[in-house]
């Protein structure tokens, strides 16, 4: 991008974003709360450009439909894409491929059955999640059985299950290692626990390949991990969304060097990781007394500027094939 004088790419990247985020803002009458999420030495850098945003946001030339955020529609008001549950999960559920390329799949027939259903998850079901859990976390998931999942500030209760992926650990142009399962680089947690991946754990959930599971947060703890939650609606969404980080290592694509183009491993996710994602949605639905709608980082960003492109290589029909396992408990006889 040719440099305008006096303002670098930088700059314009960042005007960009938060020309978007003040529109958004102004028309909720939210912009004080967004104003605090601008570093300070860059808000003095961009006074001007703040300016010139907000009388961009504020023209009478303004969709009428910038209330509803992002491509699947969400509605800042109501904290729900557009829809039914069906209809929102196979737009949350769309294939995300390589640079976050979205395409539509169907609906596996188990989560539109469970997602038009006004049933809660069994006690068999949930029972069955929990044991299907590796210790030490099946004990801690069984000590919090019993509690409700989180609540946004407004009283709303968690509606979404975010699956995520780690993209992390990054191998640059080194090549993966030969067995990603049982890597220790790989599948240890220790990076999201000492603060060196984040200063604070970014899931509620963190699952490694060979289906061990670290708690980051509880699932009655509002938290936010994508931008949706923390930059465009804010602190009003946590409690939303509950957030499982799967671990799936990334390298750079042949050719380039910078993050925005890298890609992961195939298969993406493990047996083991199926297994227990299921299990995690199976207990998580069942303390929400609802059948959670399943989604994915990308997809509930998607049309943000900078969206993530996880999780990669997620195959939807191995993910519900372990859903119906556990909910087929229900079908077997005493």
């Amino acid at each position: 991008m040719p440099r305008t004088a006096g303002i670098s790419a930088g700059q314009i990247k960042c005007l960009t974003h938060i020309a978007y985020y003040i529109l958004v803002r102004l028309i909720h009458g939210n912009l004080r709360i967004y104003i605090m999420y601008i570093h300070p030495a860059q808000a003095r850098q961009l006074r001007t450009f703040v300016i010139a945003s907000i009388l961009v946001a504020s023209a009478p030339s303004a969709p009428a439909h910038a209330e509803e955020v992002g491509e699947c529609r969400f509605n800042p008001e109501t904290l729900t894409f557009a829809g039914t549950p069906v209809e929102q999960a196979t737009c949350l559920l769309r294939h995300v491929g390589l640079l976050a390329e979205r395409t539509p799949q169907p609906l596996p027939p188990v989560l539109h059955s469970l997602l038009e259903s006004d049933r809660s998850p069994s006690a068999a079901a949930k029972e069955a999640a929990l044991a299907a859990f590796p210790e030490p976390y099946q004990t801690y998931a069984r000590d919090h059985a019993g509690d409700p999942v989180a609540h946004t500030e407004a009283g709303l209760p968690a509606l979404y299950f975010v699956i995520h992926d780690t993209s992390d650990p990054f191998y640059g142009d080194d090549p993966f290692p030969p067995d990603l399962d049982t890597d220790l680089r790989i599948n240890s947690f220790d990076s999201y626990m000492n603060g060196t991946f984040a200063a604070a754990p970014v899931a509620h959930i963190f699952l490694s390949r060979y289906g061990q599971i670290w708690a980051g947060h509880e699932f009655q703890e509002p938290w936010r991990a994508t931008k949706l939650e923390s930059f465009v609606i804010g602190p009003n969404a946590r409690g939303r969304f509950v957030h499982i980080e799967t671990v799936q290592p990334r390298r750079f694509l042949p050719g380039y060097s910078d993050r925005g183009h890298t890609y992961g491993p195939t298969p993406g996710f493990s047996a083991a990781q199926y297994r227990q994602l299921a299990a995690l949605y199976v207990y998580a639905s069942a303390r929400a007394g609802r059948w959670l709608i399943p989604a994915q980082h990308n997809t509930v960003d998607a049309g943000i500027p900078d969206a993530h492109d996880d999780p990669q290589n997620f195959e939807l029909e191995r993910f519900a094939a372990e859903i119906e396992k556990l909910v087929s408990v229900d079908k077997a006889g005493p």
